[in-house]
């Protein structure tokens, strides 16, 4: 802020002498020079003020701009690998799975994209908020497009394990009848039992979950991050079961080899 100065008048009640009124003309000039030069000096005072003001506000808004942008280039990278991860399982998500994955990802990176170019020419702290806003609210690319994308694949895949192991039952069950009466029979007979009744506990844990996990929406967050934990506890579950099933069926064919369990 500019200082303010005032100068008090000096009254002066007869002047008898014309020296006496030179002195005080020149006085007066002095007194008026030396306000003039105080106030050109608080001028620049404050000039230099907010000069430096400006300078330590443009400091913080360059930084959070920076930052704002590193933030871009991280989803950015990551929405790069979850394009791959989708194109690289493409035959193993189902084509509906894979459409709406493909178009999530593509939108995604299209805004993703756009900010980061608008970020870059913001000058407003209003600017870079709305950015960060878009950036979160509108995307989610950690919080939910990747475990969308994860969660997605894993159950796709453990659907078509699932139908892999299903379409083995009747190969699995002739060849437990192919050995009755022999030692090994009822062993085979039981792991022949766990095996299908594991192929149905994958099946039926991981019913749906490709629909509840793409059901989510960024804006949802954090309130459907529940969403996300369910759905990896049923996938793990599914995963347990098949790998107990896959065991089961090959102790099966070890069974028709002659193998009894002991």
């Amino acid at each position: 802020m500019g200082k303010h100065h005032r100068r008090n008048a000096v009254a002066y009640g007869t002047l008898v002498l014309g020296g006496a009124l030179a002195v005080a003309g020149a006085a007066g000039a002095g007194v008026a020079a030396a306000a003039s030069s105080t106030g050109a000096t608080g001028a620049t005072g404050a000039t230099s003020a907010v000069s430096a003001s400006t300078t330590a506000r443009g400091a913080k808004f360059l930084a959070a701009q920076k930052a704002l942008e590193a933030s871009l280039a991280l989803r950015t990278t990551q929405l790069s690998k979850l394009g791959t991860d989708v194109s690289d399982n493409s035959k193993v998500l189902t084509s509906s799975d894979l459409t709406t994955l493909t178009d999530r990802l593509q939108a995604e990176t299209a805004s993703i994209s756009g900010l980061a170019t608008q970020v870059q020419s913001d000058t407003t702290w209003a600017e870079l908020t709305s950015a960060r806003h878009t950036m979160l609210y509108d995307n989610r690319v950690f919080a939910v497009m990747t475990p969308q994308v994860f969660e997605v694949i894993e159950a796709d895949t453990v659907a078509g394990e699932v139908s892999t192991l299903e379409a083995e039952e009747p190969g699995l069950q002739s060849a437990v009848n192919s050995i009755a009466g022999q030692p090994g029979a009822q062993n085979a007979a039981n792991h022949y039992a766990a095996f299908v009744k594991l192929v149905n506990t994958a099946a039926n844990v991981s019913l749906g979950v490709s629909a509840r996990v793409l059901a989510v929406i960024p804006q949802q967050w954090p309130n459907a991050q529940h969403v996300f934990v369910t759905a990896n506890r049923q996938l793990l579950q599914a995963d347990l079961a098949l790998a107990r099933a896959q065991y089961d069926a090959t102790v099966i064919g070890l069974a028709t080899g002659g193998y009894t369990g002991s």
